[in-house]
């Protein structure tokens, strides 16, 4: 399955080059950024070169960084040409690596699992450490 990521600067090819630090080279996926001299027009044109090829009735996820920004403004065009785009926002290094395990493992795409995943990749870590310390103290 064909990935695109987009975001407002580089953060989406960074992303992808972090994934693929753990991973190792992710086939299929493409990530394109909104550069400050460009405008909506440059990035739909963009994304319209990375879904080449994709035909009306084949399916493309499309992980963009923020809801409401021009990058996601930009998918929702491009969802008249390919209807079948499964489009989420939020775009954070545990949400690709999920959809690589997903493609790895040969499951069908579940964006819920995505966005879980996505969402338990957000934690305040000294929280969880307090709380990790008082259930160990707990056991005693």
């Amino acid at each position: 399955m064909r990935l695109l990521l987009m975001s407002h600067g580089n953060m989406a090819q960074e992303t992808l080059r972090s994934a693929e630090l753990i991973l190792g080279k992710i086939e299929q996926a493409t990530a394109i950024g909104l550069q400050p001299e460009e405008g909506p027009d440059e990035l739909f044109a963009d994304a319209e070169k990375a879904l080449a090829g994709i035909k009306p009735d084949e399916s493309a996820v499309v992980l963009v960084d923020l809801l409401g920004g021009t990058p996601s403004n930009v998918v929702v065009r491009l969802l008249a040409a390919h209807p079948n785009l499964k489009i989420a926002s939020g775009l954070n290094l545990p949400m690709l690596i999920d959809f690589v395990n997903q493609q790895l493992m040969g499951k069908t795409f579940d964006k819920a699992q995505l966005l879980t995943a996505a969402r338990n990749g957000v934690m305040d870590v000294n929280q969880a450490l307090a709380d990790s310390a008082d259930a160990d103290g707990d056991e005693d």
